[in-house]
């Protein structure tokens, strides 16, 4: 059993406007590639360093060691305890061995169309398989950067299937100093991720300090694509190199044209003075995405902390109106610092898995909901595990936030990312990926779900390591750096995850799955004629239909909420965000002009922080 430790908090302050810096350009003209071109020499060339690599000396190596100590002296005995009501198990309908990296550590992400093609990305290559796991092509991305010019190097890819538009991102970085260090990003020019892309370079050094680009994250819009990065200092460790995390805002359908693409750098971007680091974007969980995109960040190298940082860039970038807002929340449970996991021992040497910092890996965004993820420890025993949180209402004035930190007995966890897979907008039902590790296993890979009631089912163990990780010389070993999940669009109960394993030649292998969760118990609809608050409440509706170009509700509230007014259409989907304000208590009049509405049959739902929540049918003609 786990055992949960859950909490529920109200608490933030204001959104504010955040101090910095944006700065507007463009790339070149796009260099098209087709994956499936005979005529490229794809040799995978790679180098790694085997010889030791040790932590730096540093408040970022000190706090490693500091754990490591405390662990050892710390009682390895648990209880096992329940874990309350538990959700169903997610269930393995497809599985098999994915591509192999050549890189440390793998990096792995994964992309999925509609027609069920699975692109799959490590820290060397990316390969394509078919719906049933066949793989149809792969290119080194050395192969591919060699066709847009000369590159020291190529790491950290990131993929990215854009349903909306039936097509696939990819970005990684090349170069690890200020003169070597661009910017690749991909889009595909079909919906076939085996035929043309259209590739363009950015400048990864853009503010002559001697920083680069290093760990990017990308999340897509309705217009745009966003990427994150951390800007380190050149020539010193990123643990503690880092300058500033910056957001690009890129036009994707510049990029899926060819034309030149063109972006927003939003850079200096602090909370009271201080720079935000490793700011993740939350992604998108429907094919139908608004222009708006949220972030989030922590204090990741913080021995333990509770803030969070909700940010949101509110506009497209075509629109030149775009702000970057942050709203200051609390968590009810503390995150930390983590210490490094232990895989099994062997001829009594212990070798770890490095766990990097406290950083947000993977965000989700689904139904004014966010969900979230990142490496933690578990202070009761100075073990690695992972935070997994959630912010409800994100829109209101008072998101709550929701936190847990993954507690097994025997077992640590590392590098989360998640999936949505509710069939409503009241479903909040997510698939949480993440490696793990046993104290008398190796590394694998597991995964857990939350059911649209907040209940955690059982682990379930998806691939089990076959041998440590131990490729370098050192005593710590490389773990993640980032795994993913995706929901598959044409099957939004299932989900396709990436992520590694420790293979028997001691090298990090990787592992694709296709899992389904079969939960009868469903979020409450929007599209019920009346939820069950409505009878508590006198409302009157006119006209209805909606003849006159203005519609009028009339309601009375016992008491004063702050209340949301929403569309939505037949199929459940949010169309508008109306407004969101105090009503009195008594007789309250709510009125709207549908003129941006097609004809058509609508659900407006009332909803507030106490009591109400009333859903009804709009017809507009």
């Amino acid at each position: 059993m786990l055992r949960t430790i859950l909490c529920l908090i109200v608490f933030c302050f204001g959104s504010t406007l955040v101090a910095q810096t944006k700065t507007d350009g463009a790339a070149l003209l796009a260099k098209e590639i087709k994956l499936s071109d005979t005529a490229i020499k794809d040799f995978a060339p790679n180098l790694n360093l085997l010889d030791q690599q040790p932590i730096p000396a540093s408040e970022y190596g000190n706090k490693k060691e500091e754990l490591y100590k405390q662990r050892i002296k710390a009682n390895q005995a648990k209880k096992k305890s329940g874990n309350g009501d538990e959700a169903v198990s997610p269930k393995i309908i497809q599985q098999f061995e994915g591509n192999l990296a050549s890189s440390i550590p793998s990096d792995n992400d994964v992309a999925v169309g509609l027609d069920g093609t699975i692109v799959s990305a490590v820290n060397s290559n990316i390969q394509i398989y078919n719906s049933n796991g066949v793989s149809i092509a792969t290119r080194s991305l050395a192969a591919l950067a060699s066709r847009m010019g000369t590159f020291t190097m190529n790491s950290d890819p990131r993929l990215l299937y854009d349903a909306q538009m039936d097509r696939y991102v990819i970005v990684w970085f090349t170069g690890s100093l200020s003169t070597t260090n661009k910017i690749i990003v991909g889009f595909t020019k079909t919906n076939n991720p085996a035929d043309s892309w259209n590739f363009y370079i950015l400048n990864g050094a853009s503010f002559n300090d001697s920083t680069w680009s290093d760990y990017p994250i990308i999340s897509l819009s309705n217009k745009d694509l966003f990427i994150t990065f951390n800007q380190v200092k050149d020539n010193i460790h990123w643990s503690v190199g880092f300058k500033q995390s910056v957001i690009w805002q890129l036009d994707k359908q510049k990029g899926y044209d060819g034309d030149a693409l063109k972006f927003t750098l939003w850079s200096d971007i602090k909370h009271n003075g201080g720079n935000l680091r490793n700011i993740c974007p939350a992604k998108y969980q429907t094919a139908s995405p608004d222009s708006n995109m949220y972030f989030l960040s922590v204090r990741n190298v913080a021995n333990s902390n509770d803030t969070i940082f909700l940010l949101e860039i509110n506009n497209t970038y075509a629109s030149g109106k775009a702000q970057l807002k942050q709203k200051v929340l609390k968590s009810p449970i503390k995150y930390g610092f983590p210490p490094n996991a232990f895989q099994k021992k062997v001829a009594g040497k212990i070798q770890q898995l490095m766990t990097n910092d406290a950083r947000v890996l993977a965000a989700i965004y689904e139904n004014n909901h966010i969900h979230f993820g990142s490496n933690s420890i578990l202070p009761s025993d100075f073990t690695a595990t992972v935070f997994l949180g959630s912010i409800k209402n994100v829109n209101s004035l008072n998101p709550k936030v929701e936190t847990k930190l993954l507690d097994q007995p025997g077992m640590e966890f590392g590098y989360p990312s998640m999936a949505y897979v509710g069939e409503n907008e009241l479903d909040h039902k997510v698939v949480y990926a993440f490696s793990h590790c046993r104290i008398d296993s190796f590394p694998g890979t597991s995964v857990i779900y939350k059911d649209a009631k907040d209940n955690f089912s059982k682990l379930l163990i998806v691939k089990e390591g076959e041998n440590l990780i131990n490729q370098i010389s050192d005593s710590i070993e490389r773990w993640g750096d980032y795994s993913n999940v995706q929901t598959l669009h044409q099957s939004p109960t299932q989900v396709i995850l990436v992520n590694s394993f420790g293979k028997t030649n001691s090298r990090m292998g990787t592992y694709i799955a296709k899992l389904e969760i079969n939960d009868t118990v469903k979020g409450i609809k929007p599209t019920t004629s009346i939820l069950s608050n409505d009878r508590n409440h006198s409302i009157q509706i006119k006209p209805n239909p909606i003849l006159d170009n203005i519609f009028q509700v009339i309601f009375e509230l016992k008491e004063k909420e702050y209340l949301h007014f929403d569309i939505y259409d037949m199929q459940g989907r949010q169309v508008v965000k109306l407004l969101e304000t105090a009503a009195h208590q008594g007789r309250n009049e709510f009125s709207f002009r549908p003129n941006d509405l097609d004809r058509g049959v609508y659900f407006l739902r009332i909803y507030g922080n106490k009591k109400t929540d009333i859903t009804k049918k709009l017809v507009v003609e």
